[in-house]
């Protein structure tokens, strides 16, 4: 008797363990650099994915995909379309991409162009406030970034738009979710920005192009 009272225990022990453990797993401060992260109780597998045709190379959710064509016409009509939009399994979480090749611009001006912008964002949606404006350097590149809440009909979102020079051209980026997902997604993406690299073979490329316009 005694004997089974005590495989009883450490069964029930083996148990507890277990779901510690899995409590654990959802309680940690998210760190991308651990190789995931966890979101409603759901543990998203961090991968480093090249972006842009190769363009650049970014740590991101694995199940983060290039949005649908048809779903991407009805969620960004128009011209308001990003180049790249990448988006969970639900698609309620997306990350966009979009190269202006209105002009060049350098890394220095990186800056200037995140304040004039929220600036515009500002008297275009006065009920938001903007958060976190600020300017981070990742290698030699510099990139800015602010955020903000927008309310919407069907339930405010949390928005953070980004910017980096890329290959003399601006590169402009959103993150946006649910308000409800801002707590949990608002360190993750800021570490997120932190990855982006541009590979060697096009730094290379940008060298030479702009020695032949040097020229």
């Amino acid at each position: 008797m005694e004997n089974k009272i005590t495989y009883a225990e450490e069964i029930i022990q083996k148990i507890k363990q277990i779901n510690q453990k899995e409590e654990d797993i959802y309680n940690i401060e998210n760190d991308i650099n651990n190789g995931f992260v966890v979101v409603k109780y759901k543990k998203l597998d961090i991968e480093e994915k090249e972006l842009l045709d190769g363009a650049i190379t970014m740590l991101m959710p694995k199940e983060f995909q290039i949005m649908e064509e048809e779903l991407a016409e009805i969620k960004y009509p128009g011209e308001d379309k990003p180049d790249y939009i990448y988006t969970n399994e639900d698609t309620t979480v997306n990350i966009t991409f979009t190269i202006e090749d209105s002009g060049e611009i350098d890394n220095e001006e990186i800056e200037e162009v995140k304040d004039i912008l929220a600036k515009q964002m500002q008297r275009l949606h006065p009920a938001s406030k903007i958060e976190d404006s600020q300017t981070i350097q990742t290698g030699e590149k510099n990139i800015s970034f602010f955020s903000y809440d927008l309310p919407l009909i069907d339930g405010d979102i949390y928005n953070l738009m980004f910017f980096m020079e890329l290959k003399g051209q601006l590169l402009m980026g959103t993150f946006n979710c649910s308000i409800y997902q801002k707590k949990q997604y608002k360190p993750i993406i800021q570490q997120i920005l932190m990855t982006i690299k541009e590979p060697s073979n096009h730094l290379e490329e940008k060298t030479e192009e702009k020695g032949q316009k040097d020229r």
